[in-house]
Order: structure tokens, then C-alpha cells, then sequence
């Protein structure tokens, strides 16, 4: 929350965010004292004077901005998010991917397991962020279902376990690489580019 109230969070993650505030209220109010924090933290600072091309070059960072800006969250819905094709992962594993892997790593995608169903155990390199569209699952941190979001980052080792009942469905954005802890996942791993 707090990176993304400094516009320090990657595109994929914002819009993971993006979802879970469209459903919490709570956390669209932490944001908004995250905002202005931020905003009294800015206005304390004493004036620095402006480079002669400064409106010029924030116009143009804007424009960048509209184009990798995250979905809209009155916009979510897992029917505006699923736009692609399913992938075979393994037994009740779909993967849908919905972003190539950007300059700094970080890739979204829509993650599909049926109920009871293990994802293999892993680590990661970087920032995990999902936010829970259907379903639950439940992993060595924790229970989550609709609307909840989890992050996870270098530390993390777990092996996501989806929840009796609806096929669990989250968006996903990750930083990095998965780090599978079976030779099975290491060999796998490279072909679907997680």
C-alpha cells in the first residue's frame, strides 16, 4: 500500500491492488492516509527550483502513465480480466496469462486450481502479489478467499493448497522467478515461464 500510495508500484501489482480495493473499503481508506501522508510529506519540502523542460517532461511521464495504468477498479470483474486462453499447467492447474514479463521482471496472470488441488511447493525471487477472485486456498500463512489479497516476497516458501468447494481463481502478479522445490517444477518451470 504504501508504494503504490508513491506510485513505486509496478503496473501488474497496481492492478492486483487495484481488485482487492475495488472490494474493501477498509483498505481504500488506508490508501487515501497513505495519499496524504504523502501529500503533507511533499508539501513540507522547501521549493527547488525547475528545469526550464519540467512541464514538458510531465506531460509526457503522464502520458506514459495513462498507458500502463492499472485496470480501473469499478471496471473488475473476472469476465473483464479473462481475455485469453487457459493453459494446461498440470492436474486441475490452468494458467491464464494476461502480461508478458515487463522491464522489471513482473508479470500478471490469472491462476486457476480445482478444488483440494496442491500448486507444487515454492519460493520466490521477488514480489508476489494475488488478490482471490473465487474460491479459497489456504497456504503455510494463512486461509484466504474472494476478495482477500496476499503478498509474498524472496522469503516465502509455500505450497498453496485450493479449498474444498468453487475452483479457486486468482489474478497474480509476480517479480522475478518461482523457485520450484522439485526437480519436476525446475524442469517444467523454463517452458511456461514462471
Amino acid at each position: 500500500m504504501v508504494a503504490h500510495a508513491a506510485g513505486q508500484l509496478p503496473a501488474p501489482h497496481a492492478t492486483v491492488l487495484a481488485v482487492h480495493l475495488s472490494a474493501c473499503p477498509q483498505c481504500r481508506g488506508e490508501l487515501r492516509r497513505l495519499e496524504e501522508i504523502g501529500g503533507a510529506l511533499v508539501a513540507a519540502l522547501p521549493p527547488a527550483p525547475l528545469r526550464p523542460d519540467a512541464l514538458a517532461r510531465t506531460m509526457a511521464r503522464l502520458d506514459e502513465a495513462a498507458l500502463a495504468a492499472p485496470i480501473a477498479p469499478a471496471a473488475v470483474t473476472l469476465e473483464a480480466l479473462a481475455v485469453g486462453r487457459w493453459w494446461w499447467l498440470g492436474p486441475g492447474i490452468r494458467l491464464m496469462p494476461l502480461s508478458r514479463r515487463d522491464a522489471s521482471g513482473t508479470r500478471l496472470d490469472l491462476l486457476r486450481v480445482a478444488p483440494g488441488v496442491a500448486m507444487p511447493g515454492h519460493g520466490h525471487t521477488g514480489l508476489e502479489l494475488a488478490c482471490i477472485l473465487r474460491g479459497a486456498y489456504a497456504d503455510e500463512t494463512g486461509e484466504y478467499s474472494a476478495c482477500d489479497i496476499a503478498e509474498g516476497d524472496a522469503a516465502l516458501d509455500h505450497t498453496p493448497v485450493a479449498s474444498p468447494g468453487a475452483d479457486c481463481i486468482c489474478l497474480i502478479a509476480t517479480t522475478g522467478r518461482l523457485r520450484g522445490h522439485t526437480w519436476l517444477s525446475r524442469l517444467v518451470q523454463p517452458l511456461i515461464g514462471i
